[in-house]
């Protein structure tokens, strides 16, 4: 029986997100997994959550209210979090929003994103990754390129690498349908 000693620290996560049974499920599986999970079902939970600990990883929600899909809220939290503590790695979890969000907070600093209803396989594969990899803290460097269309092509380039060219694991990940991906595709000269 291992010691104390041995046993490995469990991974510490912060989860914002307003529909208590979406944070009940990620408990359900992240626990499992060996995480620790606190939550929070609005913004100021969250912030007082974040200040009294140091989690390893910030999962995110990027809506706050019944019928708003326009994840402006969750952006305006992910960048006071980014500007508060630039290396916290963030998962952004959304269901509503779509990809163009999803995009958007990636540019601001999220590492990675999953999509509602999500493969609990690729929500710990993206938390362990966002973890081991080192967030990007931007530096005053010239302006990114904010082209949504090529942001977007990328994307769908990554998925199809990441899913070994599978169409059908590829539009599940992005939150498509086989049948949108393949119009995105074709869209992007892909």
């Amino acid at each position: 029986m291992p010691s104390e000693a041995e046993t490995p620290p469990l991974t510490r996560a912060v989860f914002l997100d307003d529909d208590p049974d979406i944070l009940a499920a990620a408990e359900l599986v992240l626990t499992r997994q060996g995480f620790t999970l606190r939550t929070a079902q609005s913004p100021d939970e969250a912030r007082a959550l974040l200040e009294s600990e140091t989690p390893d990883v910030l999962l995110l929600d990027l809506n706050y209210r019944r019928g708003d899909t326009s994840g402006e809220a969750g952006l305006a939290f992910l960048q006071e979090q980014l500007n508060k503590t630039p290396h916290l790695p963030v998962v952004v979890v959304t269901g509503h929003s779509g990809m163009s969000i999803a995009i958007q907070a990636m540019r601001l600093g999220a590492q990675d994103f999953v999509v509602k209803p999500w493969n609990n396989e690729r929500l710990v594969a993206a938390l362990r990754a966002a973890i081991e990899t080192p967030p990007r803290v931007p530096a005053d460097l010239p302006p990114q390129d904010l082209n949504l269309e090529r942001s977007e092509r990328e994307l769908i380039k990554a998925a199809l690498s990441r899913h070994q060219f599978n169409i059908s694991h590829a539009a599940r990940d992005l939150g498509l349908t086989r049948a949108a991906l393949y119009r995105r595709m074709e869209k992007h000269g892909l």
